[in-house]
């Protein structure tokens, strides 16, 4: 199973648009070219986001984070939790990991709107801040529920490229169409 981020009461166009956001604004690395969106089956609003290309783990923790936070819409208050695998983990503090995955998700106490939420299979939580630190917290606010995914289960949506990955190199200009 790869890294993956699980997203719900959330709408199919907003997601898409979130999605399309995050892979222009980090168009020139390699994970914003395929990233996968599945609709669960049975919901309208639940969804599965994989990686043709995986982020390494603080990009994942970027997109946790701007999946919480994006530019638009406004009016939104999604579910979210992301995990990625412990051994794909390349940090200098690696005191957060116990167990084989990680989760990830934004904390419905941030204020700061910079960081992320970890916790791992002992139920140990962590702050990780874009700064790079990592702070063991006093309390569990989540405890590590590791939401797996059957892909029998989700409907393939689209695959989202960033826009200048997708324009064709053969484009002719207006006045050579002759």
């Amino acid at each position: 199973m790869e890294n993956y981020i699980i997203i719900k009461n959330v709408e199919s166009n907003d997601i898409e648009n979130i999605l399309m956001d995050i892979s222009n604004s980090y168009s020139d690395f390699e994970f914003s070219k395929g990233i996968r969106l599945y609709r669960e089956n049975q919901s309208t609003n639940s969804f599965l986001i994989l990686f043709t290309n995986s982020p390494d783990f603080t990009h994942f923790c970027f997109f946790v984070n701007y999946l919480k936070y994006p530019e638009a819409p406004k009016v939104y208050n999604p579910f979210i939790r992301g995990y990625f695998k412990t051994s794909e983990i390349d940090l200098k503090d690696l005191s957060f990991i116990n167990g084989e995955w990680v989760m990830a998700y934004v904390s419905i106490n941030d204020k700061e709107y910079d960081n992320v939420n970890l916790t791992n299979s002992n139920n140990e939580s962590y702050l990780y801040d874009f700064g790079g630190k990592i702070k063991r917290l006093n309390i569990i606010e989540e405890k590590f529920n590791h939401i797996e995914y059957d892909l029998n289960n989700y409907n393939h949506i689209i695959d989202i490229y960033p826009y200048n990955s997708l324009k064709e190199k053969s484009i002719k200009p207006w006045w050579k169409f002759w």
